[in-house]
């Protein structure tokens, strides 16, 4: 038979049991002991939700009420011979959970008992459930991300005559989705700021350039959702700045302005990026289109999927509206919608 603790012989018994009693109450776990009948024996360290009656001998019924008391008893009901065990868990108080585990075992007078231990896993329980949570949470958003390219796939390439130019497009628009996802995974899935993600495409493209983009008002935390699209409105203007603004070296600074403001349907979000074209002549005019090239400004924009995105995708993902003009000394793109 083995020992269940060893000592040094010569020790006070009692002493030691002191001693566990005292490791016992600091771990936290009860432990119970009923005879066959399920008459209490012994009860330490119960839980605080529950009591030891006054006045009278304990049972399940006075000790954890009527519904407890019988799925306790279901539980014992099976655990007739020496080594049997079952485990349940019960939720109690404000949202607590606590686990009952029960065994039996036979006493030196080979009387059986059942031992009962209760350990709290409220904590437990709710990480699991978190993590349960996230991962949904993954699962939900690695299709939108899968949708998102698929769909930034087939545009590309249906505005782009090459394969380099379609390969140069793809991979800068898949680039700025991975550094909105990145920003989103260091918030804990929270979002992202507003001027965090024009900052990032800011540092990729125009590093040489720091004071080139000014940002000004509040700087919002979006939802996930919110800056994936916002990230990729931005990655469109930033790169639109290096492709049409000439010497950057000499460009008038581009502004963002980040503001909320009232409407009809509530709280909404405005986001206003201005970009003076400083390498034009203030008095220059628009070029003639040629003979076959869209006739209306809208249908010019329209031509290029970079507009696509800025007057269409990110609206429409952000169920808002968005303005997005090219003027001779401007370009100006204003994006709205609710948060």
């Amino acid at each position: 038979m083995h020992r269940l603790a060893w000592y040094t012989p010569g020790q006070d018994e009692q002493e030691l049991r002191e001693s566990l009693i005292l490791a016992l109450l600091d771990s936290g776990e009860t432990v119970m002991l009923q005879d066959c009948s399920s008459n209490y024996i012994f009860i330490a360290n119960l839980p605080d939700i529950w009591g030891v009656p006054a006045g009278c001998e304990p049972n399940d019924e006075n000790l954890f009420g009527s519904e407890l008391a019988h799925r306790l008893s279901e539980l014992r009901r099976g655990l007739t011979v020496s080594g049997a065990s079952g485990m349940l868990e019960v939720a109690a108080g404000e949202d607590r959970i606590f686990q009952f585990s029960a065994y039996t075992t036979l006493t030196r007078g080979e009387q059986l008992v059942v031992k009962t231990t209760i350990r709290e896993v409220t904590a437990e329980r709710r990480r699991e459930q978190l993590l349960r949570s996230l991962l949904r949470e993954v699962s939900h958003r690695s299709k939108n991300l899968m949708a998102i390219i698929q769909s930034l796939a087939s545009q590309t390439a249906r505005f782009t005559l090459s394969k380099d130019e379609f390969l140069r497009k793809f991979r800068g628009r898949l680039h700025a989705l991975s550094q909105a996802q990145d920003l989103i995974t260091d918030s804990d899935w929270r979002g992202a700021s507003v001027f965090d993600l024009l900052r990032q495409q800011a540092n990729l493209y125009l590093p040489e350039y720091p004071h080139l983009v000014r940002m000004h008002g509040e700087n919002v935390l979006l939802n996930p959702n919110g800056a994936v699209y916002v990230g990729l409105a931005f990655h469109e203007l930033v790169v639109n700045t290096i492709s049409h603004g000439g010497n950057l070296a000499s460009h008038l600074p581009v502004t963002l302005h980040c503001s909320r403001i009232q409407s009809d349907t509530g709280d909404q979000l405005e986001l206003l990026w201005e970009e003076p074209l400083s390498n034009r002549p203030a008095d220059s005019k628009p070029a003639e289109p040629n003979p076959g090239e869209a006739k209306s400004k809208g249908q010019k924009q329209n031509a290029n999927f970079g507009s696509v995105v800025l007057e269409k995708v990110v609206p429409a993902a952000l169920a808002g509206q968005a303005a997005y003009d090219i003027e001779t000394s401007h370009i100006r793109y204003r994006l709205t919608f609710p948060i």
